[in-house]
């Protein structure tokens, strides 16, 4: 016993005294990305990857400033499909072979798109990323659009449209009331419009916005040589293409709706005009405004009545269990949308409705104590973000796009910090008085709920 006793103190001292750097022995105590590279390629495609301490999920996305802000008329309803198409054939590899390949090796390819731009983003275990970035490839810069393809997936999004969340909708519908421009493209496919597209349309589309002057590979957990390796694939050009210019949106305070039968849950937004992603400082003040004004829930229960929303706009439901309000801030590369919307009954539809416009327009009524509020609240969520390898490779594209450097959430945390609370109730006054400007937008019982001239009066 002695003897082992001894030979365990020798091993101990040696594992003890083998390095004198604590910094080296321990992992630092780092939230995120524990290094982060960017770069730039002469075709004009931009790289950023960010390396993780010891994760076993890597994700990479692709994305193109493509979304449904630059259809043309030609094009309306192009970057719904193309996210329908995603799952499609390409050039290197089937569909099937896609679905069966990636499912064998625990990966999910996903497509995603706004008004702003379109993502084709892999997560996958770190070591099968290069073998599965080729399907990468093959999904966001190869595919083929057959016309097969396109006319069976034209039923897939019809059910699109039938599944739309009326919440979906009614945020849809108010950012499409509140722009006249391109930013009125809603990102779903017209009903009308669906028998019309065609591969030849996808392929026109593709070929006209999947620049790569506009294009950016973003990567967590994959190292930078392998993403580079990646980026040089999509482009083996040298010289940036030329990009068209995008027609600026401006407000037109519009009124837009969708029937839901008498009787039914309405939704009801109302929205003035916001920033956009190119002013960093003065985004980071509308997120806090809208965070103050309460975004999500404080408790969620085991089902949806079960809750206790965030204040201020969490105590105007009172004791209504049935209707809930939330801010939004909605933000694309030069302008944005920042607005109340609330679900009801039928019954109350009215009555929350004048509520709704009327918050808005005192918005900038919201005093210090929430405004510091509203600053945790958006640092938490930052942090939550921060978990999912997909959002920060999304997130970490995003930057790329609009000429961003946030390596962590740290970063974050001090910027958040350094903007002092005259300024974001600056922010909030201002918000107050783009009321005259105020878009309506109600998914519901129509026949319950006032005109929009009867609200913008109040």
């Amino acid at each position: 016993m002695k003897k082992l006793l001894s030979i365990s103190l020798i091993h101990i001292k040696k594992l003890s005294t083998s390095k004198h750097d604590r910094s080296v022995c321990w992992p630092k105590c780092s939230y995120g990305p524990m290094e982060v590279q960017r770069s730039e390629m002469l075709n004009g495609i931009k790289i950023v990857a960010a390396n993780t301490s010891g994760a076993m999920m890597a994700a990479c996305t692709i994305m193109f400033q493509a979304g449904s802000r630059y259809e043309s008329s030609n094009f309306l309803g192009a970057s719904h499909f193309l996210r329908a198409a995603s799952s499609g054939s390409g050039c290197g590899f089937t569909a099937f072979s896609k679905l069966r390949v990636l499912q064998q090796h625990g990966a999910y390819l996903t497509c995603s798109s706004d008004r702003q731009s379109i993502s084709y983003t892999l997560q996958c275990p770190l070591i099968y990323f290069s073998k599965l970035k080729y399907y990468l490839l093959d999904t966001a810069a190869r595919c083929c659009y057959h016309d097969w393809e396109i006319s069976d997936r034209k039923s897939l999004v019809r059910d699109d449209l039938a599944r739309i969340d009326p919440e979906q909708r009614v945020l849809d519908l108010v950012q499409k009331a509140l722009w006249a421009g391109p930013l009125a493209n809603s990102v779903f496919c017209e009903d009308e419009r669906i028998d019309q597209m065609s591969g030849d349309i996808l392929n026109d589309y593709v070929m006209c916005n999947f620049k790569s002057s506009n294009c950016c590979v973003a990567s967590v957990g994959v190292p930078f040589d392998e993403t580079m390796k990646l980026a040089e694939q999509i482009d083996t050009k040298r010289e940036k293409s030329k990009l068209k210019d995008c027609p600026p949106s401006k407000p037109r305070a519009g009124f837009e709706y969708y029937d839901l039968g008498s009787g039914s849950d309405t939704w009801i937004a109302v929205a003035v005009p916001s920033c956009g992603t190119d002013d960093l400082n003065n985004l980071f003040k509308h997120a806090i405004v809208a965070a103050a004004c309460g975004v999500d829930n404080m408790q969620q229960g085991q089902h949806e009545l079960d809750r206790v929303p965030q204040p201020p706009l969490g105590l105007m439901t009172g004791d209504d269990i049935f209707t809930n309000f939330r801010a939004f801030n909605i933000s694309y590369a030069d302008t944005g949308i920042f607005g109340i919307v609330a679900k009801t009954k039928s019954v109350t539809a009215n009555r929350n409705a004048f509520a709704v416009s009327e918050f808005l327009a005192n918005v900038g009524d919201i005093n210090f104590t929430q405004i510091q509020d509203g600053k945790k609240r958006l640092q938490l969520s930052l942090a939550l973000h921060e978990e999912d390898c997909v959002k920060v490779s999304e997130g970490l594209a995003l930057q790329l796009a609009n000429n961003v450097q946030i390596d962590s959430v740290y970063d974050y945390f001090s910027m958040i910090d350094m903007i002092s609370l005259d300024e974001i109730k600056a922010t909030a006054t201002s918000l107050s008085m783009n009321c005259k400007q105020m878009a309506v937008a109600i998914v519901g019982d129509l026949g319950v709920v006032p005109t929009d001239q009867e609200i913008l009066k109040r």
